[in-house]
């Protein structure tokens, strides 16, 4: 799907525009590095010697840097190879026919001369040692000869900058931007564009003074995993890389700093999972690795349009994961790309470069002329959708021109469909389209307890479509009303504090359907499919209990947020400590400790209580052994108790676990009991993350403290109205008591030296439980009904 939004006066497009495996690309060599070195690669750059030879140089994960000479590009031929320290990060640039290697493995600086290419493939290589410094993530060159070192293990491994004019050999140490971690950056004409990844921005920086960087603006990205960035010719847009399961190639106007505008984001083999990782811009194109999709070309000559033209997929992986393409170079005079692919090694790769057909517009309301915001435009026969933004605004495209029959439809809107529109490469088709408003209906309803056909007052109800949402509280008697409904197939559901929820899926609902009742079984029962009054207190700096589809995260490939609620219940929420998603440490529980409490529930007149419930806990990473914990409590309203108690040694982490407490076994159970989950990230700090879904609080028709006896009583007839004959095997003394499902006592006689007895009970229709006890303590529980 391709999505656009406009927030205020300001367009935001989400591109996503799968292309097949090779598009306006083609594979012209290849040298593999598994048979070459048995090794998988890392990053790539390129070189030209003075006669004009071009060159990869391609890191090694085995222990250096491979220079291949691509004086036939369809046979790439290793010239040279300066080995190092294992490591499967290395980042290479050049200046002045000198090759720069970082690497996260040690050994400082590694420096290649390149100068005596051709005539010589014995190159001079050393080792440079800067000061504090030992090992780093990446590095770029500038214009005037300044390295700028990114990701070292010195202070909190921001850029160090070094001049390289002096001696390439020996570069001299200027200055310093260490205000946060940098994983990647690039600079032009003293303006460093800086990624950092961990804290999910960029920033611009003023590096004219390098003794005093001024900071001129920043930006969270899409996905606040800031990989990359890679400035417009012109410095007036930056593209931004977020390295995320189905991350996005961001668009930005920085031609105010202080002032950073989003234009778009782009997504390539959409719900693939698939990760961005290194985009570089050339001539308005974008070329992007894109490790399991592979080498991509976007054309961006319109920064708020951005449209997938090219792409060779060399992976053999598909999907999520860190495999297949992790660098890519476009720069060579010849035009090729060259891209590294880490099992798979160098290609060589012929793009042709074509501009997008582009497919822009508004959408508005025929009746009002306002515009008509997530209206859903459609090419057929291809990946182009997109929708309007507030402004009614959208933008998309598709890189080979032809007519397309496209399809609009909104929430509430007739479908429009227009045949054969022409799209050209090169060109912006405008298409503005004035949908048809549906006329709406009004429906309505009521909530009843089932068994009693007593109302549910103030219940909360939602129907759900893949067009609508909508949402309503009952009155005092139940009773609820949608004014303005479109016909639709709908999941509905209802639900309030004391009654299980409800949920029913594939309601077909229109105009002519009649009032709906919904019965609901007494009881306490939420799976949070509605905010039913939970309290939350806290005093952690991140990570408070929130209500909310769950947001995977992973911390070292473990599970540490869950990524879906407990399967089988009405709709998808749970109450999790904190759910911002990006990185596991984003928005865990942090410095304190974060409760969450239930609303009261009387279990005064059950059998036997119980509380039941699903947790997750997650411990991990951080300083030292983990040490936190996720603690639930009782309270009846006098005293409070530890009832279960979870810490990184207790069985199931990563894992949903069902929870039974038999209240009774802790404290006395009355008519005012709550529920208590505390999870707390004690010092020191670790990676710490609760969750809590499906409580129940149920009874058990069956005394504990008795026995079972081996014959009940017998209920005649069945099914019945309400009134009915008990019958025992022989004259019998005791306790009748009629339970409804949820184990509430509805109807209680006494049974004094009988053998039968007839009871007037007055229930209404359903399902009951029979619950007799003798004076020995025995118990027996028939099931009936009542029709």
């Amino acid at each position: 799907m391709r999505s656009s939004l406009r927030f205020l006066a300001v367009l935001f497009t989400l591109s996503v525009l799968p292309l097949t495996a090779q598009v306006n690309m083609a594979l012209v060599g290849h040298l593999d590095y598994q048979a070459l070195h048995n090794s998988d690669v890392s990053d790539i750059w390129g070189y030209v010697d003075e006669d004009g030879n071009e060159y990869a140089l391609v890191g090694v994960d085995d222990g250096g840097v491979s220079v291949v000479s691509l004086a036939d590009p369809s046979d790439p031929q290793e010239v040279f190879y300066y080995p190092g320290v294992s490591s499967i990060w290395r980042d290479i640039k050049v200046w002045n026919d000198h090759a720069y290697i970082t690497t996260e493995g040690g050994g400082g600086l590694a420096i290649i001369d390149l100068g005596p290419l051709p005539q010589s493939n014995n190159l001079p290589a050393h080792n440079w040692q800067g000061s504090g410094w030992t090992s780093a993530h990446d590095i770029y060159i500038d214009e005037n000869g300044i390295a700028y070192i990114f990701g070292a293990n010195r202070g909190n491994g921001g850029a160090i900058f070094l001049d390289l004019n002096p001696d390439p050999d020996a570069p001299v140490e200027i200055g310093e931007f260490d205000t946060w971690y940098i994983h990647d950056g690039m600079v032009r004409g003293d303006t460093l564009y800086a990624s950092h990844v961990y804290e999910g921005f960029f920033s611009i920086v003023n590096v004219s003074d390098k003794q005093a960087p001024v900071i001129m603006g920043t930006r969270n990205t899409a996905d606040n995993f800031t990989h990359n960035c890679w400035p417009s010719d012109d410095d007036q847009y930056l593209f931004t890389t977020d390295e995320v399961s189905n991350g996005k190639i961001g668009s930005y106007d920085i031609s105010d700093p202080g002032d950073i505008q989003e234009l778009d984001e782009t997504i390539c083999d959409p719900g693939s999972g698939t990760i961005p990782h290194n985009t570089f811009y050339i001539d308005g194109f974008l070329v992007t690795s894109y490790y399991r999709y592979g080498t991509v070309v976007h054309d961006a000559t319109r920064p708020a349009n951005v449209i997938e033209v090219a792409h060779y997929d060399h992976s053999p992986f598909s999907g999520n994961g860190f495999n297949g393409a992790w660098g890519t170079y476009p720069y060579l005079p010849s035009g090729l790309i060259i891209s590294s692919d880490i099992e798979g090694g160098l290609f060589v790769l012929q793009p042709t470069y074509v501009h997008a057909c582009w497919l822009e517009g508004t959408i508005t309301d025929q009746s009002t002329t306002m515009p008509v915001s997530q209206a859903q435009i459609t090419l057929s026969g291809v990946a182009a959708d997109t929708q309007s933004g507030l402004d009614g605004h959208y933008a998309t495209g598709y890189h080979q021109a032809g007519f397309y029959d496209v399809l609009v439809s909104a929430p509430g809107y007739e479908d429009q469909a227009i045949a054969g529109v022409s799209l050209q490469n090169g060109v912006v088709a405008q298409l503005d389209v004035a949908l048809v408003p549906l006329t709406p209906f009004a429906w309505s309803g009521q909530v009843l307890e089932t068994g009693t056909n007593a109302p549910v007052p103030f219940a909360q109800l939602a129907m759900e479509s893949a067009d609508y949402s909508f949402q309503t509280v009952a009155d005092a008697n139940g009773v609820f009303q949608w004014p303005a409904l479109y016909a639709d197939t709908y999941t509905i559901s209802a639900g309030q504090w004391g009654w299980h929820t409800y949920c029913t899926s594939g309601a077909s609902i229109d105009q002519n359907t009649p009032p709906l009742t919904i019965n609901v079984d007494p009881g306490y029962m939420d799976d949070f499919s509605f905010d039913l009054g939970w309290q939350i207190a806290s005093t952690a700096s991140t990570g408070a209990w929130e209500r909310g589809v769950p947001v995977g995260t992973f911390l070292n490939g473990s599970p540490s947020n869950p990524d879906e609620d407990v399967a089988g219940d009405c709709g998808e929420e749970a109450y999790v400590t904190g759910n911002g998603g990006g990185q596991a440490g984003d928005d865990d529980v942090d410095n304190g400790s974060t409760i969450l409490i239930s609303p009261v529930f009387d279990v005064s007149g059950l059998v036997a209580p119980r509380v039941e419930y699903q947790r997750w806990f997650f411990d991990g990473g951080g300083n030292g052994m983990p040490n936190d914990r996720l603690d639930i409590s009782l309270t009846n309203g006098t005293d409070t108790v530890l009832v279960d108690h979870v810490d990184p040694n207790t069985p199931g982490m990563s894992t949903w676990q069902s929870v039974s407490i038999l209240i009774s076994d802790h404290l006395p159970p009355t008519n005012t009991m709550r529920l208590i989950a505390e999870a707390a990230d004690d010092s020191p700090g670790h990676v710490v993350e609760g969750a809590l879904d499906d409580l129940a609080v149920v009874g058990s028709p069956v005394a504990v403290h008795g026995h079972i006896m081996e014959a009940g009583p017998l209920i005649a007839p069945v099914p019945n109205d309400g009134t009915f004959t008990v019958r025992f095997s022989g004259a019998a003394s005791g306790e009748l008591a009629v339970l409804d499902l949820a184990g509430r006592e509805l109807y209680a006689h006494a049974v004094r030296a009988a053998q039968e007895v007839r009871l007037i009970t007055g229930l209404v229709a359903g399902t009951y439980l029979l619950h007799f006890t003798d004076l020995n303590g025995g118990d027996s529980v028939t099931t009936f009904i009542v029709d």
